[in-house]
């Protein structure tokens, strides 16, 4: 591989994407142990970064001034300043190929799903993984650029100062360190399973003597206080949107099992290599599902028609088809 100096990784968004190209992270750092890396990203998400000797320095862009002349001028400017001499887009959209073309860099990168305009900026790396998980379709960048690959690892933060805020929250409610993660709610409406399952499975394991623990963004309130007032018991804890980014990693990275559809979170619980059942119909696992290894369980609703190729099916009554039997029996196996 090339002794690249001075790298820029894009890749702004979302929480999930993020997360899928956290091992390229890792790959690029193992080649390269002694370039400077920097990550262009949304403000929202920087949390899910870590500091060195990962990443040696964050930028974030604003995408709502993306359009805005002065902002590109000032952008323009920074960038130039900052000598990169690749940048390797993870993002492949007219946003993110903005950003390669304003850093000025002389050798500019992307995986091979250049979208939006972005091939006219980008040089497209394309690896024999091109139509697997998208995990490996990051990691053919590195591979395509001479670097090696010899394991799937998410160098994800951890912070000891959200550890300790953590440890007092779920202490105030009597739990110590056994404790199911349960987020109930989902980017898009299509991809969740409905609240009453989520309930009887929650009900079912606070009658085991289990503690559990609701998790999820502000958006998902109204869902988890459906879940309390129906489930009614002491062993069930809200913390739906009381954790911030590095707080939420550290509440998945202590517990004993993580359940959920697909979204944000779950990508976490998988990079920290959690016990985790994850639902899956609308979209598709073979593509950005969990990835890497046995302490990851499917279940998959049997009316799904989700593909790598078809990954987003709006079908509302898909994930309804998953009965809460399934994912109690995967439960109980476990």
């Amino acid at each position: 591989m090339k002794d690249y100096k001075n790298i820029l990784i894009i890749k702004m968004s979302s929480l999930g994407d993020v997360i899928h190209a956290l091992p390229t992270l890792y790959a690029l750092r193992k080649n390269l142990p002694n370039a400077k890396i920097t990550w262009a990203i949304h403000e929202q998400f920087a949390g899910l970064l870590p500091g060195k000797p990962w990443v040696d320095e964050v930028i974030i862009i604003d995408k709502k001034q993306l359009k805005l002349f002065g902002y590109l001028k000032q952008l323009y400017t920074d960038l130039r300043g900052r000598h990169f001499d690749m940048t390797l887009d993870l993002q492949c959209l007219a946003k993110s190929a903005i950003v390669s073309w304003l850093s000025g860099a002389p050798e500019k990168y992307g995986y091979w799903e250049l979208r939006e305009g972005s091939q006219f900026v980008n040089k497209a790396l394309v690896g024999k993984h091109q139509y697997d998980h998208v995990i490996e379709r990051y990691l053919d960048t590195v591979r395509q650029l001479g670097g090696s690959v010899d394991t799937i690892e998410f160098p994800l933060p951890s912070d000891a100062t959200c550890y300790q805020h953590v440890v007092d929250m779920l202490g105030s409610e009597g739990i110590q360190d056994d404790y199911v993660l349960v987020a109930p709610g989902a980017r898009w409406t299509v991809k969740e399973w409905p609240v009453l399952s989520f309930a009887e499975l929650c009900n079912r394991l606070c009658q085991e003597g289990r503690k559990v623990v609701l998790m999820g963004a502000k958006d998902d309130l109204g869902k988890s206080q459906s879940i309390v007032d129906a489930v009614q018991s002491n062993n069930l804890v809200n913390l739906t949107g009381k954790t911030t980014m590095p707080e939420l990693i550290e509440l998945i990275r202590h517990c004993s099992l993580y359940i959920s559809a697909d979204t944000g979170p779950l990508h976490i619980a998988n990079g920290l290599k959690k016990p985790l059942i994850a639902l899956f119909g609308t979209t598709s696992p073979e593509r950005t599902g969990p990835y890497g290894g046995d302490y990851i369980h499917l279940v998959i609703s049997p009316t799904s028609k989700a593909t790598p190729e078809n990954p987003l099916i709006d079908d509302p009554e898909c994930m309804a088809q998953i009965t809460v039997d399934q994912v109690w029996d995967v439960y109980k196996a476990l």
